[in-house]
């Protein structure tokens, strides 16, 4: 009976220690996954909602395929943004794909990142004076120059030209830098104020200066030059409503082209109807943060990357619209 217990305990213990050393080989041979980290900002526009509608299903396509972890944040404001990118940090994750809300207001959270020695890929938004793992952004600069052109060819002899911008960050800037670089010298320029991308704050703004301008001066404007779709479609909203009431307004008889950009599919179903006046909107995809996600992909895995992408800026105008709308598409 002794011996037969003691056989007992012998076979528990070999199992007992067999286990132990499975358990051991195991942990070895799953050492933890990777984790790739986007960093998005919310509905400040409808840009970036379509932009997070790629991102995210890219995000996951990544994970899958290589069988990682991922994280998917959006921020509403630049503090939250701020406050997520420092959770990203401590838990250590392998690489940060960033639209910033507002480059200086992020720069001190992307130190953070640099510090902790995390790749940063920044999108679209640059942070100023700040170098990056990586950058993906579009042309913006090209999308001043390419509608201050196409402004010279259709006013030989120059017009006057009314600007409303976007936002205080670098897009807006390099979009007016690019802009005001090319225009010919016969042009008059007047910017009429930051609208934060809002469709009804470009509306508000353009009314108000329609209000505050004679129809003499209202019948020197020839062109309107808009930091985003969403702006354009907030004037043409307001020129329907003076269109909708003659007599009760003032008129727009001299007005010809006004310009986009950024690809909004309500922009692209104008450009397709309208009658009245010269639309484009100068474009590139949301779909583009597939990109940035792509370098991120690339860093984890220490495969070659490009440190600055551009995407290159297209022109979508009544001739070639159908060949840009997708019905489908979220933005």
């Amino acid at each position: 009976m002794r011996k037969r217990r003691a056989l007992i305990v012998l076979i528990l213990t070999m199992a007992w220690g067999a286990w132990i050393v499975m358990s051991q080989k195991g942990e070895q041979e799953e050492p933890d996954r990777p984790v790739i980290a986007v960093s998005m900002i919310g509905e400040t526009h409808k840009w970036p909602v379509g932009v997070r509608y790629y991102a995210e299903q890219e995000v996951k396509r990544v994970a899958e395929e290589n069988g990682w972890d991922y994280e998917f944040v959006v921020g509403n404001t630049a503090n939250e943004q701020s406050d997520q990118i420092i959770q990203l940090i401590e838990k250590g994750v392998d690489c940060i794909v960033m639209l910033p809300m507002d480059g200086a207001s992020l720069k001190t959270a992307a130190m953070s990142v640099q510090d902790a020695g995390i790749p940063l890929v920044i999108f679209d938004r640059e942070i100023p004076d700040f170098a990056p793992t990586a950058t993906v952004k579009g042309d913006n600069t090209g999308i001043g120059k390419m509608t201050a052109d196409i402004f010279n060819g259709m006013f030989p002899d120059g017009t006057k030209v009314l600007e409303i911008m976007g936002d205080t960050s670098t897009v807006p800037q390099q979009r007016t830098d690019g802009f005001n670089e090319v225009l010919r010298e016969n042009f008059e320029k007047e910017q009429l104020g930051f609208t934060g991308w809002q469709r009804e704050n470009a509306r508000r703004i353009f009314e108000e200066w329609v209000a505050e301008h004679t129809q003499e001066e209202i019948d020197e404007v020839g062109a309107i030059f808009t930091h985003d779709d969403e702006i354009a479609l907030g004037v043409l909203d307001a020129l329907d409503a003076y269109e909708e009431m003659p007599g009760a307004h003032k008129s727009f008889d001299n007005l010809k082209v006004i310009a986009g950009s950024a690809g909004a599919k309500e922009m692209y179903e104008r450009i397709m109807t309208e009658k009245r006046y010269t639309l484009f909107s100068l474009t590139y995809s949301a779909a583009m943060i597939e990109k940035a996600i792509r370098v991120g992909e690339c860093i984890i895995k220490e495969e070659d990357y490009e440190e600055m992408t551009i995407i290159r800026t297209v022109e979508v105008n009544k001739a070639n619209v159908a060949d840009y709308y997708d019905e489908d598409a979220p933005y």
